[in-house]
C-alpha cells in the first residue's frame, strides 16, 4: 500500500481555506516514489486557532486522530499544521512514527539561516506566549520579535492585503528588531514567502513545507536503509 504523510489542519474551520492552501504549498514534494501527502481538517477541533485556549482545545482532536491513524501501516508520519504545535508531545507517546509541529519545525529550520529570528502571525497573539514558546524550545535569546498582521478572516482572502502587512510586518522586524531571518508563525502561508523575502532581502521560513520536507527526509533514509539491508542481505 503507497505510504502515506498526514499534514493536519488543527482547526474545522473551513472557510479560511488553510487545508487548501496546505495542499498547494505542497506540491512540490509530490512526485514518484514519494509517498502521499494527504492535507486533512479536524472535524472535531477547535473553529480557529488564535489563543492559548484555542491551542489547547485541538490537542485533543490532534490526540485522537493520531491515536487512530497510527495504527495503519501505511501511515509513515504527522505534521501538526498549526504554528502552537498542540499535542504534538503527547501525540509522540503515542506511536514511535515521527510527530512533527511546524512551530519548532520552522524556529529550528530558521536558526540556521541567519543568528535572530523574527517571526510573523497572522492573528493577535500575546507576547506572553510567544515568548512561552521559544523559551520552551530554548532559544528565546535569538529570538529577535514577534509582530501579528492581526486580520480578520475575511482580510485574509485578500492576497494582495495580506502581502502588503507581512511585508510590512518584515520590514519593521528587519529595521526595529534586527532580525535576519523570518518565519511565517502560521499555517498555509507558503505563496508569500517569494514576495515578503524579495521585499525584505531576508530568507523567509514557511514552517509548513520545512516540517513537511523533514517527513518526506526521514521517509526517505528509513526506505533507503530498508534497500542497502536487502541488497546486502541478497549479496551475502
Amino acid at each position: 500500500m503507497e505510504p502515506l504523510i498526514y499534514i493536519i489542519n488543527a482547526s474545522s474551520r473551513k472557510d479560511t481555506g488553510i487545508t487548501d492552501d496546505l495542499a498547494r504549498s505542497l506540491l512540490w514534494l509530490r512526485g514518484p516514489n514519494l509517498p502521499r501527502i494527504e492535507c486533512v481538517t479536524l472535524e472535531d477541533g477547535p473553529n480557529g486557532i488564535s489563543t492559548a485556549r484555542d491551542s489547547d482545545d485541538a490537542a485533543p482532536a490532534v490526540l485522537r486522530f493520531v491515536e487512530r491513524e497510527a495504527q495503519k501501516s501505511e501511515v509513515g508520519a504527522f505534521v501538526i499544521a498549526c504554528f502552537s504545535d498542540p499535542g504534538v508531545h503527547s501525540a509522540r507517546e503515542l506511536t514511535r512514527k515521527p510527530i512533527i509541529g511546524i512551530g519548532e519545525a520552522g524556529i529550528m529550520a530558521a536558526l540556521s539561516f541567519g543568528d535572530r529570528v523574527g517571526t510573523i502571525g497572522v492573528s493577535k497573539s500575546s507576547p506572553a506566549a510567544n515568548e512561552r514558546f521559544t523559551r520552551r524550545l530554548g532559544v528565546q535569546e535569538r529570538v529577535a520579535g514577534h509582530l501579528a498582521i492581526a486580520l480578520d478572516y475575511g482580510q485574509l482572502k485578500d492576497e494582495g492585503v495580506v502581502t502588503d502587512r507581512l511585508i510590512e510586518a518584515g520590514r519593521r522586524l528587519r529595521d526595529e528588531y534586527a532580525a535576519n531571518v523570518l518565519v511565517f508563525a502560521g499555517a498555509g502561508m507558503g505563496r508569500y514567502v517569494k514576495a515578503v523575502q524579495t521585499a525584505v532581502s531576508l530568507p523567509v521560513v514557511d514552517p509548513t513545507q520545512v516540517a513537511a520536507g523533514l517527513a518526506i527526509a526521514q521517509f526517505m533514509q528509513l526506505h533507503q536503509y530498508c534497500v542497502e539491508r536487502f541488497d546486502a542481505h541478497n549479496r551475502s
